[in-house]
């Protein structure tokens, strides 16, 4: 059986999502359906914790430009997003330049709004601050339900 693309959890106000592998449009789509799904709910504030698996592959040109889209469109329903970029120092950094990029692209550099971390466990305090919540225990849950 294929490992799947993607995992997500609604945990309080935060929307965590775990890429295991780079998506393809079908997968963005059933993604960004499921975020729309939770703002309705819940609407702001929102959090989105996205996190990528240290054995997940750097995506492609077309993968890239996809996710470049889906964060475009996915970006208003949030007030904060964090990118948890996990693996070894060369995989690290090429993730985080191809983050960096689409942040430049979409004018999301905003360190306020949106961040990347090398681990989940630098992204509790913010969770804690925003949310007033424990967020040490969010990501504890998190952690417990295979999306970080």
């Amino acid at each position: 059986m294929a490992t799947p693309v993607y995992k997500t959890a609604v945990i309080g106000r935060v929307f965590f999502l775990r890429w295991e592998s780079p998506p393809n449009q079908e997968d963005i789509h059933a993604v960004f359906h499921q975020m729309k799904g939770t703002y309705e709910q819940l609407q702001h504030p929102l959090v989105l914790v996205a996190s990528l698996s240290p054995k997940s592959a750097v995506p492609n040109s077309e993968q890239r430009r996809n996710l470049s889209t889906f964060h475009s469109d996915a970006r208003p329903l949030f007030t904060e997003i964090h990118a948890i970029v996990e693996g070894n120092e060369l995989q690290y950094n090429l993730q985080r330049v191809i983050i960096s990029g689409i942040n430049l692209v979409t004018r999301t550099f905003d360190e306020a709004f949106h961040r990347v971390h090398k681990h989940a466990d630098l992204v509790a305090p913010y969770i804690g601050k925003s949310l007033s919540v424990d967020g040490v225990k969010v990501i504890e849950e998190a952690r417990a339900r295979g999306v970080v």
